[in-house]
């Protein structure tokens, strides 16, 4: 019933002070970064004197009636969600909301009420959330073929990284012109006496870009051993152990000997 009652709301409205403006209007798509602030730009020529602006976006927001000479705004905020968090821009009330979370993701409405004509005019937004992204982690791959060749895959991905991601690689070298290739993996292949290229992923949505650090292939093809320098917290772990164990046997050797 909430529901249909947020549906029905703009149409008594415009029914009662008439309406003014197109039905077949994109909503204006905004984009905002979780947990930072957004604003939905409300456009009000200078001209027209508002009588009243209700937000809608699941339900009621807000309410904002601007104050007659000199007086301040009145804003009523309905939703308790909000509460706390918006506030409406001087001079044409739009909406502002800060620490966005990804509940506020969705459309939103703005009525505006005019006085000067007795009409009401909506414009439509959609509120899209993103993360804001870390840094890429790129897993490799490799095998060599009997020809000598070292084929090397490329796997590149981000930390929860939600929707709208792009990933694309760029091949760096002494050529002016670097290679691009779209996609999170890339594959490639590097032969002894090759010049050592190196490769950076780049990762990207509509709120951030972000780039691993260089990887250079020769490495890991001249030395296969060299992918398992990332488990030297493993190694130092059995350091450590063996130290122990030998701790123990002189421990033993001693109290034996007394």
């Amino acid at each position: 019933m909430g529901t249909l009652h947020w549906l029905l709301l703009p149409l008594l409205l415009q029914e009662a002070k008439g309406y003014s403006g197109d039905g077949d209007t994109e909503p204006v798509e905004v984009v905002a970064a979780l947990r930072e602030s957004v604003i939905l730009p409300l456009e009000i020529l200078p001209d027209e004197e508002v009588e009243s602006v209700s937000w809608f976006s699941q339900k009621r927001l807000a309410t904002v009636v601007p104050g007659k000479e000199g007086e301040p705004v009145s804003v009523t905020v309905v939703d308790p969600h909000y509460e706390g968090r918006v506030r409406f821009l001087d001079p044409s009330y739009s909406l502002h909301i800060s620490n966005v979370s990804w509940e506020d993701s969705g459309p939103y409405q703005a009525q505006v009420n005019l006085r000067t004509s007795q009409l009401s005019t909506m414009q439509q937004f959609i509120l899209r959330v993103y993360r804001q992204l870390s840094q890429p982690r790129v897993a490799v791959s490799l095998e060599i073929s009997e020809e000598g060749a070292c084929n090397i895959s490329l796997v590149c991905s981000v930390e929860t990284a939600g929707a709208n991601i792009t990933y694309s690689w760029l091949t760096l070298g002494d050529s002016a012109d670097d290679a691009a290739q779209e996609g999170s993996v890339l594959s490639t292949s590097w032969m002894p006496g090759n010049k050592m290229l190196s490769y950076t992923c780049r990762a990207s949505n509509p709120i951030s870009s972000v780039s691993s650090r260089p990887i250079t292939a020769g490495p890991f093809c001249a030395d296969p051993g060299y992918l398992k320098t990332t488990s030297l917290p493993s190694c130092l772990l059995a350091k450590g152990l063996l130290f122990l164990v030998l701790l123990i046997i002189l421990a033993v050797g001693l109290w034996l000997t007394r």
